[in-house]
């Protein structure tokens, strides 16, 4: 029996699980969530999961919730020598690529949601000041992590690069890295963008949150200027 991932195609936390399970060449069987629809909160969901967040992996037995936790479960359970540059033993090494990981979850991907919910409860029209600020702010510390190393947590790819391209990716979209002033996160970006599985896994839903993004905050600029 094939784990089963329920996952949003557009969800940057999705897209992170899904390309380190094709990575590590897991199959999973997908089921798809609409979070708009809030799809992650009938009974059985919440039972499991109750943060009712997107992804979660169910086992069957044994289920666990949260993009990052999934992953490094994931290369635990699935990983071969080949993997071993994704998540090195050296604990040194995997506690740099913990504390990006925990960058992400805990200031990065924040700063996405910030502009997510307004969005699509259709308060937000375009990026506020303080919304510019917070992201710039991110990308300046990518731009200092990416200053010692080829990646964002060592000179090989992690885990770390695989959970963060997703949000930078969809904040590019939204607010766009500017190479003149991140020149390093600009080529990082690119570099992850030619790789197979970004290809494969991160940019069609990347693309397809952007689109969503960019147009519900000019549809919510006409409906207000409808109102006036």
């Amino acid at each position: 029996m094939r784990a089963i991932l329920y996952h949003s195609n557009s969800s940057p936390p999705s897209r992170a699980v899904k390309m380190v399970a094709g990575i590590l060449k897991v199959q999973l069987e997908e089921r798809y969530l609409n979070p708009v629809a809030r799809d992650q909160d009938t009974p059985e969901l919440i039972e499991k999961n109750p943060m009712r967040s997107i992804p979660m992996l169910d086992e069957g037995d044994y289920w666990i919730a949260d993009s990052h936790a999934i992953i490094v479960y994931l290369f635990e359970k699935y990983a071969k020598p080949e993997h071993q540059h994704l998540y090195p033993s050296d604990i040194r090494k995997r506690a740099t690529i913990n504390q990006r990981m925990y960058f992400e979850c805990g200031i990065l991907f924040p700063r996405l949601r910030s502009v997510m919910a307004p969005t699509f409860w259709g308060k937000l029209t375009e990026l506020s000041k303080s919304m510019k600020s917070n992201i710039e702010d991110a990308y300046r510390t990518l731009e200092a992590y990416l200053s010692r190393n080829l990646y964002v947590a060592d000179d090989v790819l992690t885990l770390a690069d695989i959970s963060i391209v997703t949000t930078v990716s969809t904040m590019d979209g939204i607010y766009s890295v500017d190479g003149k002033r991140y020149p390093k996160l600009k080529q990082w970006l690119q570099t992850m963008s030619q790789k197979d599985f970004c290809q494969k896994y991160n940019e069609p839903g990347r693309e397809e949150l952007v689109t969503v993004l960019v147009t519900m905050m000019d549809n919510n600029k006409h409906n207000q200027r409808a109102k006036l």
